[in-house]
């Protein structure tokens, strides 16, 4: 009887466990890090670095950081274009002024907001400026 009652929870106890759904990948809260200065205290250096300073460092750090969010940003942009957001017939934004877009919004947004997902977040800023037709625009 316990064998079997023991067997049943082992059983069980991981399908209880199981979250409602996958964490993101990267979260608003991680890309806003990226976006920031790198405290060049903070930086992990040595006089055998190819870098001279820990503040030369830290500022390729920031430059690495910077073209990781853009890229991010570039990703989101390309996968849901035409799906989840549609450009205007007549005007149609810039990459600059999207990234810029994304960045601004993503950095005023309260903590509890940036656990969301980054793409989503980002997604959310685009359908609400450049939304797509109903009869465009792919169901969820």
């Amino acid at each position: 009887m316990r064998a079997s009652l023991l067997f049943g929870l082992l059983v069980a106890a991981p399908c209880i466990a199981q979250p409602g759904a996958p964490a993101p990948q990267m979260t608003g809260e991680a890309l806003v890090k990226l976006m920031g200065n790198v405290d060049p205290a903070d930086v992990s250096w040595s006089p055998d670095s190819p870098f001279r300073t820990r503040a030369i460092a830290a500022e390729y750090i920031d430059m690495s950081n910077g073209e990781l969010v853009r890229g991010f940003i570039q990703g989101v942009h390309d996968a849901t274009r035409g799906k989840e957001w549609c450009p205007g017939a007549n005007v149609s934004p810039l990459p600059h002024e999207m990234d810029a877009d994304a960045r601004r919004t993503l950095q005023r947004l309260p903590a509890a907001e940036l656990r969301r997902g980054a793409a989503e977040l980002i997604v959310a800023v685009w359908r609400k400026t450049w939304p797509c037709p109903a009869n465009q625009r792919r169901p969820r």
